[in-house]
């Protein structure tokens, strides 16, 4: 019996709903017009053999229209009129096929809300904005959002173009033999010919296809770097490999992969990962890499990516910055129901967990000691517990707290500044939010060295704690001031302050603190400015030219374009490094600045040749190995040496 139950679809051209009432086989998309072919319900969760599909194709595309139908109502029981209208469509290469019912990361309301967005944008001819508006809320590459917007555009303006369902991860339409062959006539002699050739090249064609079908050959369709990735160490002397998420845009699976660090290839790849193949986080430690895909935790080889163990989590990774971390023989998971636990990094045996009362979301090791800020028994007051990694047993608890005056004292918070410093063995806090509190308290012991009591309070939130730690100095950003903390006397200093900025420091050198200064007041603009590290005094200030970080806080969001370039940063023996992206051409820019006045020392320009198009995906920088930064743009990934502008590999 037929289920007429209203089913969600999406189309599969552009990722809106359709209007499909469980029945039809034909169904149009009203955003970007094209026609979504679902041949019933249950032959569509049955999955009718696509060589079926061509068969139906090829004999609409020959003019055997009416056998065409009659085969299509034989393969999906459909009626006349909707089996005339699908060999219309397929006839027109205008059809892709629904395999699968599911629901996107949008609800059907927000995808049409976006999709209507989309369309205004591109009726004021603005296309580019269509395009980070629709990847601002999907998880879909540069390429996809724009196969997507283009469709759309398309049924707009009532120019055609063709679905890219292949973009999408779902089969194109096979080719037929007209397709290839020219129909002219030929002479006998010159078929027999054509005939000999067309035999030897089938023949040698099928062992070229053979050869090229085996893993690691140099002409196979690279996989897509999906984002997600870290640098694993290697041979002693040798660059670190990079490991990371892939997307395989042929058989549409996503899949953890290795890339050499010296040669630049493809080292393995692991088997597809399940669902929708996202990891969610990505850890190394000793012969093994370690990813969490939904609520399974997998363990593979470093060696050859085989599958060493898998297990199932309770739920989810969680969404703060660190909840994948690997120590002391030890693979520890911060997940979404709040839950803390240790797996055997070995086997993947569960060794510990617990559950928190409070919402920490991030995975700290100070000392050796897993330390989390959570409640203690039925209080709501904040502690710090220190956790052996190992067995899961609780070593200490400290609650700090700070008499800000005689009424009032302040307490701590999971998104409060925590700060270790290994060689001093002290651990410093910043917290409150009437009054400002710091404090140095010895680590093995947890007394105080020493408390001050600022006038206003710390507000860390949505960006976070930075700090730059120095032998002798703490600096941090509070909203509009820069302050710097003496660490041995405790002094807290306003060191610059300036109502139209909020401020991040960089590092240091010499006598020279490096800022990057966010103008606040009217037009967003990020500089660079140098300032004395003791006075506070400005010495030289550099306008980014438009460009935004893609480093926390305050990165970077929506895409490369020519009017939005990124920027990052490093300090290298030449200088200070300014990297920024730029798009129409694609390059980096690497400016070499002099830290004492901020004058241009050099300049290199680095094409990257391997992005395509006017505009591409903010870079994500993978790591730092000495002068080489390792960083993810689009679906390439690429080392470069910042001091001399030469690209190392690409992927």
């Amino acid at each position: 019996m037929t289920d007429n139950k209203p089913t969600t679809l999406t189309c599969p051209s552009c990722g809106a709903p359709l209007d499909y009432d469980g029945t039809s086989t034909v169904v149009r998309c009203k955003f970007c017009k094209n026609i979504a072919l679902v041949p019933g319900l249950p032959a569509a969760q049955g999955a009718t053999p696509r060589a079926s599909l061509d068969e139906v194709r090829q004999l609409a595309q020959n003019g055997n229209l009416m056998d065409a139908i009659r085969r299509y109502r034989e393969l999906y029981g459909a009626g006349l009129k909707e089996a005339k209208d699908a060999v219309d469509a397929l006839a027109a290469n205008k059809v892709i096929e629904v395999h699968r019912v599911f629901a996107g990361p949008l609800s059907t309301e927000e995808t049409s809300r976006v999709l209507d967005e989309v369309k205004e944008l591109l009726q004021s001819g603005n296309k580019i904005a269509a395009i980070k508006r629709f990847r601002e809320v999907n998880d879909v590459s540069l390429t996809q959002a724009k196969a997507v917007v283009d469709q759309v555009e398309a049924a707009l303006t009532g120019i055609p173009v063709s679905p890219s369902p292949e973009i999408l991860g779902i089969p194109s339409p096979s080719a037929t033999p007209q397709d290839l062959l020219q129909k002219q006539p030929v002479k006998r002699g010159k078929w027999i010919s054509c005939a000999i050739v067309l035999a030897i090249l089938v023949i040698g064609g099928g062992i070229l296809a053979f050869v090229l079908s085996r893993q690691g050959n140099p002409f196979a369709s690279p996989l897509n770097a999906s984002g997600t990735a870290i640098l694993v160490s290697s041979e002693p002397g040798t660059p670190p490999d990079v490991v990371g998420l892939f997307y395989n845009p042929d058989k549409d699976t996503r899949l953890i992969g290795l890339v050499d660090g010296t040669t630049g290839r493809l080292r393995w790849q692991a088997e597809p990962l399940a669902g929708d193949g996202y990891a969610d986080a990505i850890a190394a430690g000793g012969d093994l890499v370690y990813t969490a895909n939904g609520s399974t935790l997998l363990a593979y080889q470093k060696s050859d990516g085989s599958l060493a163990w898998q297990t199932q989590m309770p739920d989810k990774l969680s969404y703060g910055a660190i909840t994948l971390l690997v120590t002391a023989g030890r693979v520890l998971t911060l997940n979404n129901d709040q839950s803390l636990q240790a797996y055997d990094a070995a086997t993947g045996s569960l060794v510990w967990n617990r559950r928190q009362a409070g919402y920490d979301s991030t995975l700290r090791l100070m000392g050796g000691s897993l330390v989390v800020v959570d409640y203690i028994g039925d209080t709501y007051t904040f502690s710090l517990i220190f956790i052996n990694p190992v067995d899961g047993s609780e070593q200490r608890t400290l609650t700090p707290n700070c008499q800000t005056d005689q009424y009032s004292s302040a307490s701590l918070y999971p998104d409060s500044g925590l700060l270790y410093v290994e060689a001093e063995k002290a651990l410093y806090l910043v917290y409150g939010s009437s009054n400002g509190c710091v404090q140095r308290l010895d680590f093995a012991t947890g007394g105080m060295a020493w408390q001050t009591v600022t006038e206003n309070g710390f507000n860390f939130s949505p960006d976070g704690f930075y700090p730059l730690v120095t032998d002798t100095t703490i600096y941090f950003s509070n909203e509009s001031q820069l302050l710097a903390v003496d660490k041995r006397a405790g002094t807290v200093q306003s060191l610059l302050a300036n109502e139209d900025y909020d401020f991040a420091p960089l590092a240091i050198t010499g006598d020279i603190l490096l800022v990057r200064a966010r103008r606040t007041r009217g037009t967003e603009r990020f500089e660079l400015w140098g300032v004395n590290a003791t006075s506070g005094k400005q010495t030289w200030q550099m306008d980014l030219q438009g460009a935004a970080p893609i480093d926390p806080p305050n990165e970077m969001s929506g895409l490369v374009d020519d009017t939005s370039p990124a920027w990052t940063w490093s300090l290298a023996p030449a200088g200070l490094i300014s990297i920024k992206f730029q798009a129409a051409p694609n390059q980096m820019v690497l400016d070499t600045i002099n830290p004492t006045d901020g004058t241009l020392l050099g300049e290199q320009t680095v094409p990257l040749k391997q992005v395509v198009g006017d505009f591409y995906s903010i870079p994500a920088v993978i790591g730092w190995q000495d002068n080489t930064v390792y960083f993810n743009v689009d679906t390439e990934i690429y080392a470069v040496d910042i001091t001399t502008g030469k690209v190392l590999f690409h992927y």
